[in-house]
């Protein structure tokens, strides 16, 4: 038997995981940044309002994919991931603008070319927090074992 019939192991959870993140991540890039292009470019919208509105799109986006699809969070009350993964981009937000201006008003970086460089960056910094925060699965609360029964 050679390598191309053996079969293949599955992904590690968090790798798999990381990939789906990946993906929403570039869709969320595609969007933010086609959103950012044109507020900027085609506008005239300075440039953290356009950060701004961009970022907005791209966490509802975001939102919706990752809960679904990425971290398979059906069963976490959308109240929590709601407000952790708002709390997340926020987080995410306020680094990527204060990089932003610190790319164009200080190092004199293009707007588009600093953002391009950005994004992802601050895009792998938020998955651990979402991973572990935003969508993590609470372990449900064992219930008591009935009186005169054995736990097992």
């Amino acid at each position: 038997m050679n390598s191309l019939d053996e079969p293949r192991r599955p992904l590690p959870p968090i790798l798999a995981q990381l990939i789906r993140y990946g993906a929403v991540g570039a869709s969320n890039t595609l969007i933010g940044f086609g959103v950012y292009a044109l507020c900027v470019d085609l506008f005239a919208i300075q440039y953290e309002i356009s950060l701004t509105i961009a970022y907005v799109i791209g966490a509802l986006n975001g939102y919706l994919l990752n809960r679904r699809w990425t971290f398979k969070a059906h069963d976490v009350d959308h109240a929590h991931s709601t407000w952790r993964y708002a709390a997340v981009q926020t987080a995410a937000f306020l680094t990527n603008l204060a990089l932003l201006h610190a790319a164009v008003a200080w190092l004199g970086v293009e707007k588009l070319i600093a953002q391009a460089v950005i994004f992802p960056i601050v895009f792998l910094l938020t998955f651990i927090p979402n991973r572990l925060w935003s969508f993590a699965h609470r372990a449900r609360p064992i219930a008591p074992a009935a009186p005169g029964t054995s736990a097992r």
